[in-house]
């Protein structure tokens, strides 16, 4: 490997930082986490429409590998009805609209907080804090059919640079953001990768704050 690159252990090194960083913030978290599960449950109760799990979890790939990526329920119980063996979670929810958001969901999705149950997934390695946007089997097995193996080399994030650019115009677009960070995963050593996740964690965290999940 050439001279500048990151070794597997520089990659491997980067992932154990988030997993810190996630353990750290999910105990930061725990009692906004208990406070969004006890709203779901609430709202369950004095509104039969937006009955449903607390949790839910949707089949990603992370390095090649499946694995079930934990969401907060922002669906009521007639999206959930009609999901089945069809549409995704994200597919149906776009095909939808929002009007099958509950009322708690529509909060936790404007601000990204049905996201923080991945705080879990990041600690038991199925995915990292930073890294390419999750994706569902069949979509990246069309990118595997197209030589394209990203997928397969690196760990899907809570967080990244497409996440990052949420709103902005002159962002060149997911794939081509999630492409630029492949380059930096492969080719960076661990302290500038580091570095530059803590750049996109910031800006994620600004976007989240400025509630642009809508």
């Amino acid at each position: 490997m050439g001279a500048g690159r990151a070794d597997n252990g520089g990659m491997r090194g980067s992932e154990v930082v988030g997993r810190v960083v996630a353990g750290v913030a999910g105990v930061v978290a725990a009692p906004v986490l208990v406070g969004i599960a006890a709203a779901i449950k609430i709202e369950a109760m004095v509104r039969p429409s937006a009955r449903g799990p607390v949790f839910f979890v949707e089949e990603r790939i992370s390095r090649g590998a499946p694995f079930g990526l934990i969401k907060f329920r922002i669906l009521d119980r007639a999206a959930l009805a009609g999901l089945g063996d069809g549409p995704t979670h994200i597919k149906h929810l776009e095909l939808a609209g929002d009007q099958h958001l509950t009322r708690v969901g529509r909060v936790l999705k404007r601000y990204y907080l049905d996201e923080l149950p991945q705080l879990f997934n990041i600690i038991k390695g199925d995915m990292a804090l930073i890294g390419t946007r999750p994706w569902p089997a069949e979509l990246c097995e069309q990118e595997f059919a197209r030589g394209i193996y990203r997928k397969k080399e690196m760990p899907a994030g809570l967080l990244g640079p497409v996440q990052a650019h949420k709103g902005d115009e002159a962002s060149p677009g997911g794939i081509a953001l999630d492409l630029d960070y492949f380059e930096s995963y492969k080719s960076l050593p661990l302290g500038r990768l580091v570095w530059l996740d803590l750049r996109i964690a910031a800006r994620c965290l600004k976007v989240m704050l400025e509630g642009k999940g809508l």
